[in-house]
């Protein structure tokens, strides 16, 4: 159905080669458009905003606008709001969209190494796909062949890892894992050998692809530091066709790529390792309250007024105009509670809910808190991003005017504008060790504004939602004018997109690139050597102009 005849011959020899492995997508929708009435479309349904179920197929991602062609609608989608809605196979026809027609699940590392070879002699282009937590589209390619890391998901923990050129009397706890192992998984096996991991904020996120890669955070980070401070080694096999181990002792020009540069872009990970510390027990602070326009401003200069000190005491999370959730493995008890009098005493006037407790381990807060707060899958987000800089609380008029982008947010806002106190702030880095952009260090936020794009929107609608998250991150822009935003998060047409995401570490980078991958089989959107919107790969992209 969706394999045509020279697609088919094309890739019947790489097909052979692998024992006919090469997978024909199915996308999950599509037992609705063949029979609505039947189990597999009830089942569909059932499960269309759940992770687990997306993550489990190649035929899927998990923000659904990536399994159409963005610019043309064509695609194979139910309506997200109400999957049972008969208008998507009634209307349209079940079509792959941005996804691959073939896939292959990669096994060995023989696999890559044979996929990089076959894009290399017959011009095919390749996409690499772990679980699709991928809000800029950058994991699938229309007429691809995907690469899908999910099924290497081997966990394993060594109390006294030598990364593989090293001295065995310099070794670190760490925790190895799988190109496409997942971070509940890692944090319930971490809790099992009484260590800590720094991860990501959903279940279903994979620990060692573009979250690894992209500099990743985490509520643990302000103390902990990114996920990409903590990496120990990476192995995988470049686009040049080689396996190679990346550490601080082999390959070091490649560990610093990848540790910030971006997935989908110098090879494919196979396993990475990371630094496990020893059990925190955490305090953690959780309020909540009904919001009247007055009240959530009010908060949100709370939040500001107070931003800086609670970093500073290490608390880590997430904050909107009426709630937040921060961690702490700093404070006692009796201190959490001392340091969030003003945001308890606040929320307590308000008649809201205040939690101030203390849990054992980070896997009893994920456990916990987090089912109910991680981002909803199944939906059309599109979102924007900004760093904000610690001077701007030393700024009244910066305090101000940060103040008051929130405030233009909140009426549009898909979630709300989310403050995330997600920095490196406390954490005593190497200068120079990661690419990853150099005002992490020294910003005390990490802002998103989200709103959604319909299931079936029209043009005008897309560019309508594109044009008020653009306006409303420009105020942002306006307050850190030279900040930058978080590639994994930022606006699908973030301008000047290099200096954004990396600073001054963009021409090494691209450099890197060139060396890794002289003959460009690798190209994702907005990535390092990104080839531009005019090529032929991006026109699922539609075109925006701010």
């Amino acid at each position: 159905m969706y394999v045509d005849a020279a697609s088919a011959s094309k890739f019947a020899s790489l097909n052979a080669t692998l024992g006919g492995r090469i997978g024909v997508t199915r996308p999950i929708s599509e037992p609705c458009y063949d029979d609505s009435t039947s189990v597999a479309c009830k089942y569909v349904q059932e499960n269309y905003v759940n992770s687990t179920f997306r993550d489990d197929v190649y035929g899927a991602t998990m923000y659904p606008v990536w399994e159409t062609c963005f610019a043309t609608d064509r695609g194979c989608v139910l309506n997200y709001q109400d999957p049972t809605d008969p208008t998507p196979w009634t209307t349209q026809k079940c079509e792959l969209g941005s996804l691959s027609s073939a896939y292959l699940a990669v096994e060995s590392t023989e696999d890559v190494q044979h996929a990089f070879a076959f894009a290399k002699a017959t011009g095919t282009l390749l996409s690499i796909k772990n679980t699709g937590h991928d809000f800029i589209g950058r994991s699938v390619l229309k007429n691809s062949l995907a690469l899908w890391t999910h099924n290497l998901n081997n966990i394993s923990y060594n109390a006294a890892f030598v990364p593989e050129g090293g001295q065995a009397d310099v070794n670190y706890t760490a925790i190895t894992l799988g190109a496409g192992a997942q971070w509940y998984d890692v944090y319930k096996f971490a809790d099992e050998h009484n260590v800590t991991v720094v991860g990501g904020y959903h279940p279903t996120v994979g620990a060692s692809g573009g979250w690894l890669m992209g500099a990743g955070y985490s509520v643990l980070t302000p103390t902990l530091g990114l996920g990409v401070d903590r990496a120990l080694q990476f192995k995988i096999v470049t686009a040049d066709g080689m396996y190679r181990t990346a550490n601080e002792y082999q390959n070091t020009d490649l560990f610093w790529a990848l540790r910030g540069g971006g997935g989908g872009t110098f090879g494919v990970v196979l396993e990475s390792t990371t630094l496990a510390t020893p059990q925190v027990t955490l305090q953690v602070a959780s309020v909540s309250f009904n919001r009247t326009e007055e009240t959530a401003r009010n908060f949100l200069k709370l939040i500001i007024d107070n931003g800086v000190e609670w970093s500073e005491a290490g608390w880590g999370g997430h904050m909107y105009q009426n709630s937040f959730i921060s961690v702490n493995p700093l404070l006692t008890h009796e201190e959490a509670l001392e340091s969030m009098k003003n945001a308890s005493d606040y929320t307590l006037a308000l008649n809201g809910s205040v939690v101030i407790e203390e849990l054992p381990s980070f896997f009893a807060f994920f456990e916990k808190y987090v089912p109910s707060a991680e981002a909803v899958v199944g939906v059309h987000p599109v979102l924007g991003t900004r760093l904000i800089p610690t001077s701007v609380f030393s700024n009244e008029t910066a305090k101000a005017q940060l103040l008051n982008a929130f405030s233009a947010m909140v009426p549009f806002a898909t979630v709300d504008p989310q403050i995330n106190a997600v920095t490196p702030l406390l954490y005593n880095h190497t200068e120079g060790a990661t690419s990853v952009l150099p005002i992490w260090r020294e910003a005390l936020w990490q802002v998103i504004f989200a709103a959604e794009v319909p299931w079936n929107a029209t043009e005008m609608e897309k560019q309508e939602v594109f044009a008020l998250v653009d306006n409303l991150i420009q105020l942002l822009r306006d307050v850190a004018p030279e900040s930058g935003a978080y590639m994994n998060e930022a606006f699908i047409y973030e301008p000047d997109f290099e200096t954004a995401f990396w600073g001054d570490n963009y021409p090494r980078l691209l450099a890197l690139k060139r060396k890794y991958d002289p003959n460009r089989l690798l190209d994702c959107w907005h990535c390092v050597g990104w080839r531009g919107a005019h090529d032929e790969r991006y026109s699922c992209y539609p075109d925006f102009s701010s």
